[in-house]
């Protein structure tokens, strides 16, 4: 066993920690420890509240999604206004990388790999991170922090390239100037959407953890996905149960993986296939299904406005306006007056 003696950081004291020579990482600190023995897959995952939990925060909003191949991707809002006390708590060596958008200024983070010391670093909003959890990270931030941590582990990885007819990664880098345009505009859209926890949000979550997905292989592992392997709408007879289904379930919260079950298809073939075969993906298209149900109920009937947000698919009324507004320009009221003049 290694020996490995962490320095002083400012007035926080860190004991002496112990390094696997496999690598496993971190295996006792003074106040953490972890077993020898490698971990089971379902005591895994640096997201949610297990991250939450190495990082002592309170809480930590997270989406997930899986793969086909039950593989897991997960986004987590990670926020704290006074900065870390102290290291954080061992995360556990995974194979699998953290993508990590930073939503505010960072003025000074700095990690352990592998128990060894790695140089401070500040972020600018907007910028990125990529952390390679098989390096069993420890991590320690004296500034308030804001960021969204994207989950992505290596079985998934491998199984959009086996699934694209791309060849296998190696590893996760981010850009050169720590600045994507992608990962910012979307990251937002994520954060949004989290906050809302609206039904309707539930397949754009799907749709964007899987879009990412794609671009981090593409953009930070150099992953060439092969061009035949893109073309290609929906069958005809996949694209009626697709309809069917969304349908049948206008007013209750689904997933992408059950309408890509339903067609027996990967999430991603799905996603991609149904965007060539409807000209937009899923949750767009299910969004303009529910508000055109809610039309026809608005213009024929004198349903009450919250029970029409509950017959389409909207938790309460107030998210119904706020969806119908951004589409119609005016509220679901504006415009059944204006059908009734």
């Amino acid at each position: 066993m290694e020996e490995i003696t962490f320095r002083r950081i400012g007035q926080i004291n860190v004991d002496l920690a112990m390094l696997s020579p496999q690598g496993a990482g971190l295996l006792r600190t003074g106040k953490v420890r972890m077993p020898a023995r490698k971990l089971p897959a379902e005591e895994l995952g640096a997201y949610g509240a297990r991250m939450a939990a190495c990082l002592r925060l309170a809480k930590a909003p997270c989406v997930t999604v899986r793969t086909k191949g039950r593989a897991r991707l997960a986004a987590t809002r990670l926020r704290c206004e006074h900065g870390l006390p102290e290291l954080s708590e061992f995360i556990p060596a995974e194979n699998a990388f953290l993508v990590v958008s930073h939503l505010r200024e960072v003025a000074s983070q700095q990690w352990w790999l592998r128990g060894r010391e790695q140089p401070a670093v500040s972020y600018g909003r907007g910028e990125v991170s990529v952390v390679n959890l098989g390096e069993g990270p420890v991590a320690f931030s004296s500034t308030p922090f804001d960021c969204l941590q994207f989950y992505l582990s290596r079985a998934a990885l491998d199984e959009l390239a086996d699934e694209s007819g791309a060849q296998r990664i190696e590893t996760l880098v981010s850009p050169p100037d720590r600045v994507d345009p992608v990962v910012n505009q979307m990251g937002a859209a994520i954060v949004d959407a989290m906050q809302e926890g609206q039904p309707e949000c539930r397949l754009f979550l799907d749709h964007a953890l899987f879009a990412l997905h794609a671009h981090f292989a593409r953009v930070y592992g150099g992953m060439r996905i092969d061009g035949n392997s893109a073309r290609g709408g929906l069958a005809p007879r996949q694209m009626r149960r697709a309809e069917e289904f969304l349908m049948a379930h206008l007013n209750e919260e689904i997933s992408l993986a059950q309408v890509a079950r339903e067609c027996q298809l990967s999430v991603s073939h799905f996603v991609r296939a149904f965007k060539r075969s409807m000209g937009q993906p899923p949750y767009r298209w299910l969004l303009e299904q529910r508000l055109k149900v809610a039309k026809e109920l608005l213009q024929f009937s004198a349903m009450p406005m919250v029970e029409i947000a509950a017959r389409c698919g909207f938790t309460d009324q107030a998210a119904f306006i706020r969806a119908f507004k951004r589409v119609f320009e005016s509220t679901p009221g504006e415009w059944r007056r204006m059908r009734q003049c």
